[in-house]
């Protein structure tokens, strides 16, 4: 787990001080890899490349990065290949200088090209300059686990790990990018390729990239899901692969040369991975929980513990208090240079400052499975009422229109209201991630002249983008439904864009790598293959996930409401949120353009009133305010 970043001058642009601003990008991105850093430039070329290093593997000075291979193609890598030490035994008569997995990526992308991709098992992102080809070659894994960035400016490609570095670059600006913003209000976070700043751009999950001496030359797909038939296995079958197929992916996991633990919820999750864990570990694994100071209704200590007993692990655990919190806030625009208003980051951060502080260095999550297992109650009520809102669809749209028309009168910012406005409009049901302001509501508090410069723009394209993706899978026969179409738009949609975005961020800030055996691209193709009945039966999410674990983890765990991770954020910071944004509202109107001051004063007054609804209205207007000002303005 490391940082990356670098650039290629293709034009020949006249640039001063070449490796002064790669050493710069590296330091900005020094939290991701404090044990070493490296820079390496082709001056004829104008490529220039930097390294930050978190040592998981071969922690000696052989895995120092850049990494160049005997033929001068040179490599900075930032992930882990789980089938690295298989694909070394194939490299037969090859010379290893390593034990790191980073030479094998050079080595088969020296063998088989792009098409090197096919063979990597791992979360990554990398860049690697072919002098042969004179090209730079960069990609992202599969899901989206590692996050790359890149501007194409004046014919300078650039990339990095994070933002941050980016805006070192001296013909980079921190412009805000208008239709990204517009559509953070809806969803709380950016989708690829947007990010909040214009000129910036994200890489897709799964893609490649191809830069000559001309710019650009591919940049595409090369990863497609996998749906595969198992309608013909029983229960009892179905069960033993979701935990032999689940222990697989755990214990490629496994692989490190430093201490590996995991966060415990006491959920079905994380419970599941640390049971896992255990079984394939000779001693004791490190669990790491959090809680927070008498708020027993935030509280899952318990269950974590009681996992914890079970199997043996040495459990620590972070109470976290309303001053711990405080202390944070201003910290976390500094975390986050693409902006994320989820406020669920706070327990990911410290419980990733507890495992640093406490000599664990890489970390096993349980991401990823309510997306694959349809495991939120939410979404079951989606799939209750999916049939009711297809059959109004096909009403004329003259009545839909005049349904949502009535209801408007009465209450606008009733999700009622959005429902039938959805449905006036032909649109899809369920918004993946849409937790943020609703459409009808974000027009209420951006000015006028924004709203203007926005005109056209609608943030379902983005749900569109999805549901035609989702569209265009070949199923191999499979009939797709709508809970495939919800699993399948976690995986695509949330996971990458939200919790792994999240977590790559929150981890890489205490220098701790975070590893989702869920996410495993093999595990993934298998679990979106399983039937939707075997998703939800008789009224339980992630059924089958729970069913397999019943021998293995008490029906206490498996059966208990979910909870997920909460912060009393309303009782702890709310009045810190309200003050911060009515003393700086006016101020931050009139420098941005880009909120009417009453507007936003109605939605500040409905969280004084208490309602709590508004809470997460009012982080995310906090997070953008301080946000802006660390970035923009």
């Amino acid at each position: 787990m490391c940082g990356i970043n670098g650039f290629f001058n293709y034009s020949r642009t006249s640039i001063s001080e070449q490796e002064n601003l790669i050493v710069r990008m590296n330091r900005a991105i020094s939290h991701r890899g404090p044990d070493d850093c490296g820079i390496w430039s082709n001056i004829t070329r104008d490529v220039y490349l930097g390294h930050q290093r978190l040592s998981i593997l071969d922690l000696s000075e052989r895995g120092h990065q850049p990494m160049v291979s005997p033929k001068g193609t040179v490599i900075v890598y930032n992930g882990e290949i789980y089938n690295f030490k298989i694909l070394r035994k194939e490299l037969i008569n090859q010379h290893f200088f390593s034990e790191t997995d980073t030479e094998i990526i050079l080595y088969f992308y020296e063998k088989y090209g792009h098409y090197c991709l096919d063979r990597l098992n791992g979360m990554f992102a990398f860049a690697l300059w072919d002098e042969a080809k004179k090209e730079l070659f960069l990609a992202r894994d599969r899901i989206g686990i590692k996050p790359l960035y890149y501007a194409d400016i004046n014919g300078i490609f650039a990339f990095s790990s994070e933002i941050k570095a980016l805006l070192f670059l001296p013909w980079i600006k921190a412009e805000l990018d208008e239709e990204a913003f517009y559509h953070f209000l809806t969803f709380n976070k950016v989708y690829p390729p947007f990010t909040m700043f214009k000129n910036i751009n994200k890489f897709h999950p799964g893609h490649m990239m191809v830069i000559g001496e001309n710019g650009i030359k591919k940049y595409e797909s090369y990863w497609q899901l996998s749906y595969s038939d198992y309608s013909s296995l029983l229960e009892e079958d179905l069960k033993d692969l979701v935990v032999s197929k689940l222990e697989k992916s755990v214990q490629n996991r496994l692989l490190s040369d430093v201490p590996v633990g995991a966060f415990l919820s006491g959920g079905v999750d994380s419970s599941s991975i640390v049971s896992l864990m255990s079984k394939n570990t000779s001693v004791p694994i490190k669990t790491y929980s959090i809680g927070f100071q008498d708020s027993p209704s935030y509280d899952e200590l318990e269950y974590a513990q009681k996992i914890s007993r079970q199997f043996g692990t040495e459990h620590l655990e972070k109470i976290v208090t309303p001053q711990d919190i405080v202390e944070f806030l201003p910290k976390i625009v500094d975390i986050f240079d693409e902006p994320l208003a989820d406020a669920t980051s706070i327990p990911i951060y410290f419980l990733s400052q507890l495992a640093r502080e406490n000599g664990t260095i890489v970390i096993l999550t349980g991401d990823g499975a309510d997306e694959l297992f349809c495991g939120y109650r939410s979404w079951m009520r989606y799939v209750k009422l999916y049939p009711y809102y297809h059959l109004l669809s096909k009403l004329p749209k003259v009545i839909r229109s005049a349904f949502a028309t009535l209801y408007g009168t009465i209450n606008k910012s009733s999700p009622y209201y959005e429902i039938l406005s959805r449905l006036s409009k032909g649109q899809e049901f369920y918004w993946s991630g849409a937790k943020g302001f609703k459409e009808s509501t974000k027009h209420s508090f951006l000015s006028k002249d924004f709203i203007q410069k926005v005109r056209g723009k609608n943030s379902y394209d983005q749900v569109l983008y999805y549901k035609k993706l989702f569209e265009s899978i070949q199923k191999n026969n499979k009939q797709s439904n709508y809970i495939d179409q919800l699993c399948f738009t976690g995986l695509k949609d949330n996971i990458p864009n939200y919790y792994l975005y999240r977590a790559d961020h929150l981890g890489m800030a205490n220098s701790i790598e975070l590893r989702v055996p869920f996410l495993d691209h093999n595990y993934v193709n298998f679990a979106l293959s399983v039937e939707e009945k075997w998703k939800i039966r008789d009224n339980e999410p992630k059924y089958i996930l729970k069913k397999a674990f019943e021998e293995i983890l008490p029906n206490e765990i498996l059966y208990r409401k979910k909870q997920g991770f909460c912060v009393p954020l309303l009782e702890w910071a709310g009045d810190i949120m309200v003050n911060y944004v009515e003393s700086n509202l006016k101020v931050f109107c009139r420098e941005t353009g880009l909120f009417d001051e009453n507007g936003l004063k109605k939605q500040i007054n409905q969280t004084r009133k208490g309602n709590i609804d508004y809470i997460s209205m009012l982080w995310t207007v906090y997070f953008l305010m301080a946000w802006m000002r660390k970035w923009i303005l």
